[in-house]
């Protein structure tokens, strides 16, 4: 599935924000400062997938992408919180650079350094959606042995759905209520067009 920047996707999408412009948010992990949103990555139903992080102050101008379930968005404070984030992960991720489509394959590097967070914090034996956690990659260090064309369970990128990793992208009330309400006007103008 393509994957457009917001910017791109819909100029004037400060209107779906309430006028506020979320892209000029930054990042915290826990009190900490540790970069900026450069973007929204949104795939072609108008469902947001990604936020585009610079982690300037964490890691001199790397880019990398986030999934939205796992941001909190304080809109009073105009930060987005990454709280689970790690440095370490930061250093695993694939650097965005603007010049490139996201593909399925950088999708699956992003993914794969998540799904090993989880792993680390998931009890042997509990299952993290992907057939249980001994089928998530081993450590953010480990060079994954498998050819990232074809996913870590049997999917590929034209079978690969975004509800195998609902905690890595689905939106909550909770944490995501403007962004939801967001996501879905833009939705349904979308549809209108």
């Amino acid at each position: 599935m393509a994957l457009y920047k917001l910017r791109d996707f819909i100029p004037d999408y400060q209107e779906y924000f309430d006028h506020d412009d979320i892209l000029k948010y930054d990042l915290y992990v826990g009190n900490d400062k540790v970069g900026s949103i450069d973007d929204l990555l949104v795939d072609d139903k108008g469902q947001f997938r990604y936020f585009l992080i610079n982690t300037g102050i964490w890691l001199f101008g790397k880019k990398v992408l986030l999934p939205v379930g796992l941001a909190r968005i304080d809109y009073i404070e105009h930060r987005v919180h990454a709280d689970t984030l790690s440095k370490e992960q930061v250093e695993n991720l694939p650097e965005y650079s603007e010049d490139m489509t996201v593909d399925f394959e950088h999708e699956e590097g992003v993914r794969k350094v998540y799904r090993s967070g989880r792993r680390e914090k998931t009890p042997a034996g509990l299952g993290v959606g992907y057939g249980g956690a001994d089928s998530a990659p081993s450590t953010p260090n480990t060079t994954p042995s498998v050819d990232l064309s074809a996913g870590y369970d049997g999917y590929d990128k034209d079978s690969y759905d975004y509800n195998l990793d609902r905690d890595l992208y689905d939106l909550s009330e909770q944490n995501h209520a403007k962004l939801l309400s967001s996501q879905e006007r833009l939705r349904l103008r979308r549809q209108n067009r």
